[in-house]
């Protein structure tokens, strides 16, 4: 949690997904990108399972490569296991891949933000 609250809101940022009810407020899912150079970003994404479904990540995701966008970061790179089908549905939503690497179960995929 630190590493993700410590952003400097131009390398890196952190979005935040929450449900709140009479309750309570609880996190639902976060989104957050790391720059690899002047024009490229990890993204990491993560939705609890509960929330999947939802369109909570294809919010998040959206929101998240714009704000990446606004502060000149056009290409995208997501590490996500072989068997994370969801995550490859959701890139067919927000991105356009580039190219796609396996490493062992691990893809590493190119995208640039869907228009």
């Amino acid at each position: 949690m630190r590493m993700l609250a410590c952003v400097d809101y131009r390398r890196t940022l952190a979005l935040v997904a929450e449900h709140e009810d009479e309750a309570m407020r609880e996190p639902i899912g976060l989104a957050s990108y790391g720059a690899l150079d002047d024009g490229s970003a990890e993204l990491a994404l993560v939705v609890r399972d509960e929330w999947q479904h939802h369109h909570v990540g294809t919010e998040l995701a959206t929101r998240l490569l714009r704000a990446a966008e606004d502060r000149g970061f056009h290409r995208f790179i997501v590490h996500a296991l072989s068997e994370n089908v969801a995550i490859r549905k959701l890139l067919k939503d927000v991105g356009v891949v580039l190219s796609s690497k396996r490493h062992g179960n691990v893809f590493e995929i190119e995208f640039l933000r869907r228009l």
